[in-house]
């Protein structure tokens, strides 16, 4: 006896589509290394975790890595280790709205009778961690957007490490 799953097309696009998808979590193209030219660069995010919510400090991991990649013939040289990036709940983020503008307060200087001195815009900020979940939790924001965002701050963090292939 045969059996045959009749899948439709674009079921089978999806399929196709989940087994292409590439193991890291996230990829930012980085420029010409000056000395090195013949590779094409990138920064991959091969992990991410948060330890123990029960410890004392909230922190992500994100574990990041380097392919150097041979331009004839796009074939991976090397993968050099990066500092892995922590965020912890320390750090704080500009927290952006809905319409995908930064949200924004008044803050007051005020005399001792409460009379307002001066005024000026401030962006509203919240702890990275909590942050970073909120937007996750609450579907604000998918995961690779969230790398996206925190990768040009990494990559400004540790331009020297990496640039020092």
């Amino acid at each position: 006896m045969n059996t045959e799953l009749i899948i439709k097309p674009e079921d089978q696009a999806m399929i196709d589509a989940i087994k292409s998808i590439g193991k890291s979590w996230y990829e930012m193209a980085l420029p010409d290394h000056p000395i090195y030219p013949q590779f094409a660069r990138k920064l991959v995010v091969t992990g991410f975790n948060t330890p123990d919510m029960e410890g004392d400090e909230e922190r992500i991991y994100v574990n990041v890595r380097q392919y150097l990649i041979l331009k004839d013939g796009n074939v991976i040289h090397k993968r050099l280790t990066m500092p892995n990036w922590q965020i912890h709940e320390g750090n704080v983020e500009e927290i952006m709205g809905a319409s995908g503008k930064l949200l924004t307060g008044i803050r007051q200087l005020k005399d001792d009778d409460g009379n307002v001195i001066s005024e000026e815009i401030e962006t509203l900020k919240a702890q990275s961690v909590q942050y970073v979940r909120f937007l996750i939790k609450t579907k604000s924001i998918d995961l690779v957007d969230v790398f996206a965002q925190f990768m040009g701050i990494y990559k400004d963090k540790f331009q020297t490490k990496i640039d020092s292939i």
